[in-house]
């Protein structure tokens, strides 16, 4: 990367939150990160409202790694938003979850991510993310 690119982490558990810093400080990029942690604050950061309108402060991320069990709007809820909004259809979304069920899988397929995870995120497969940017 040759300018530092801002990711977004939608993540509600402090612990997987940990580990998925922990990946980016080894790779290099963890002071770029932001984090929300439910679907509500997801679409407002990247809507620019509320506390997140000043955008030197919360630039309009390059990435977005979004859990599927979040509060208030689920991970879903937030890509069916992302989809509907012309200016961020085609933001890089990664699911980051604990499912492997299919049909979360096929769901958010059919939602458009980007790719699908499921936790923990190793350091390789971030580095392998970042380098698509």
């Amino acid at each position: 990367m040759t300018q530092p690119k801002t990711i977004l982490v939608v993540e509600d558990n402090d612990d997987d939150l940990f580990f998925l810093m922990r990946a980016f400080k080894e790779i290099g990029v963890a002071d770029r990160v932001f984090r929300v942690d439910d679907g509500q604050k997801a679409m407002a950061y990247l809507a620019g409202n509320g506390a997140y309108q000043e955008r030197s402060e919360f630039p309009l991320p390059a990435l977005v790694l979004l859990d599927l069990k979040l509060p208030i709007y689920s991970g879903h809820e937030v890509m069916e938003w992302i989809q509907s909004q012309p200016n961020l259809k085609a933001l890089p979304v990664y699911i980051l979850t604990s499912s492997s069920e299919m049909v979360d899988r096929n769901r958010s397929r059919i939602l458009g991510v980007t790719g699908y995870f499921v936790k923990p995120l190793t350091a390789q497969q971030l580095a392998h993310i970042l380098e698509r940017l």
